[in-house]
């Protein structure tokens, strides 16, 4: 155990000035960094596109942390728990991809998340994966392994594993874990079941940086039967201060229910997260996918995007852990959009892999075809990002797909999913952290396409 595991501890005034200049010294020099400018001149990107590329990323991260505060953890800093932390080789991977591609298209994904197991012993209704608990179901260890390797060699910088419950077949997690170089970022979901400090301990050493830890009430026995387990709020309470004295980055991850959207219910679970000195809370809002799909879709209320900005702002809910991941901020027009592939894909545990765990929709599946092939059409289908969710934005079409999928081939499949992503589109817009610079992205993506031709016909 970890004599004195840091602490999160939130960044804001003149220190939160410092960690944006820290990190534009370090995009110009990974700009100016001769492995870098060889891979652009290969990939025929010029330096100025390269600039290019630094001042949208500017852009992006101003949104990423318009209503939270940056945490630095130990020496350290994390701008939000779905980047690599800085300093770190996985955050300077991440930046140069996108130094290095000027499509978009070609900018390998942010996160690779893939569900090492279908078992979990509790019984979520909003689960995506619509766990079971038999094993016999889970994909082929080697097969996943192969895969994680494959992620890591496609320029991917940061993957997430979980299950089901990654800890009900721990034994197989660990080794999978193990495939995970250490220049990559490496997460876990985790609902708390059969975390011991010894295993925690364990995935630190093994190069485990964060955890989400499930926890979707401040009240015991809500809990416990929104998750069907009786011991399920005591489990992640244990897990949390298990993780953070093994010194990993301990965040929760929660799926509000309808009360919380009354601000006094769901500050008095802010005090909680607070009280269990977590780093970050994520909050998942419920889609229409899984066991619940057959639901319809029910509109997210902006109540909570509201109170985010609210507890931003206030002085008084300065040192609790900042709030993320909503999407009735993040994928509207003045925000980033839905960012499937172009920030995040996922294999499900039976091997399909869709746009994100909400999205049943698949690219191909890892049992049929190399995750190469797949993933390469994955990034033919998204050009560009657009505002709302696609499960509640194509609700009819995916439940349409999942009524034939099993009569389909994988490519089969791929198609009718590359159809939906293009419907997608039509009925979004370009979100608004995009809009000052897509018609100048156009232009020079227009410049870099024709160079790139004519180097390929004179050769």
């Amino acid at each position: 155990m970890n004599d004195r595991p840091p602490k999160p501890v939130n960044l804001w005034g003149i220190d939160k000035y410092r960690v944006y200049a820290t990190l534009f010294v370090q995009a110009w020099k990974l700009l100016l960094d001769a492995e870098n400018r060889d891979r652009r001149k290969r990939n025929g990107v010029t330096a100025f596109d390269g600039v290019f590329s630094i001042a949208k990323l500017t852009l992006l991260e101003q949104i990423l942390v318009k209503y939270r505060h940056i945490v630095k953890f130990g020496d350290q800093i994390v701008l939000d728990s779905t980047y690599p932390p800085y300093p770190s080789p996985a955050f300077d991977k991440r930046l140069s991809n996108y130094l290095n591609n000027l499509d978009m298209t070609m900018v390998p994904s942010g996160i690779v998340s893939l569900s090492t197991t279908n078992s979990c012993p509790y019984s979520c209704p909003f689960c995506s994966t619509n766990a079971r608990r038999d094993p016999a179901t889970d994909l082929d260890e080697e097969l996943l392994g192969r895969t994680i390797e494959t992620v890591q060699d496609l320029g991917v910088p940061f993957i997430i594993l979980h299950g089901g419950e990654p800890f009900f077949r721990y034994d197989r997690f660990l080794r999978l874990v193990q495939h995970v170089r250490p220049e990559t970022c490496l997460w876990l979901f985790t609902t708390g079941y059969g975390v011991t400090a010894e295993r925690a301990r364990e995935l630190k050493e093994n190069g485990l940086f964060g955890a989400w830890v499930s926890l979707d009430h401040y009240q015991p026995e809500v809990h416990n039967r929104m998750r069907g387990h009786a011991s399920a709020f005591d489990n992640a309470c244990n897990a949390i201060e298990h993780f953070k004295d093994a010194g990993v980055y301990t965040c929760l991850s929660l799926v509000p229910p309808d009360e919380f959207n009354e601000p006094a219910e769901f500050t008095r679970y802010y005090d909680l997260a607070k009280e269990l000195g977590v780093a970050e809370i994520r909050v998942m809002e419920k889609k229409p996918s899984g066991r619940e799909a057959c639901r319809g879709v029910k509109p997210h209320s902006p109540v909570l995007a509201r109170l985010q900005k609210d507890l931003f702002a206030n002085p008084a809910y300065r040192s609790h852990p900042p709030i993320s991941g909503l999407s009735t901020w993040l994928e509207t027009d003045p925000a980033l959009g839905c960012q499937c592939r172009f920030e995040y894909l996922f294999v499900t545990s039976s091997g399909e892999v869709q746009p994100c765990e909400a999205t049943e929709i698949s690219f191909g599946n890892i049992r049929e075809e190399d995750f190469t092939t797949i993933y390469e059409r994955a990034r033919r289908a998204f050009t560009k990002p657009s505002t709302g969710c696609i499960p509640m934005v194509m609700y009819s079409e995916v439940r349409d797909y999942q009524k034939i999928k099993d009569s389909l081939s994988s490519p089969e499949r791929a198609e009718l999913a590359a159809q939906i992503m293009e419907g997608f589109r039509r009925r979004g817009k370009l979100p608004g952290a995009y809009k000052a610079v897509w018609s100048m992205y156009e232009r020079r993506l227009r410049a870099h396409r024709s160079r790139l031709k004519k180097r390929a016909t004179a050769t």
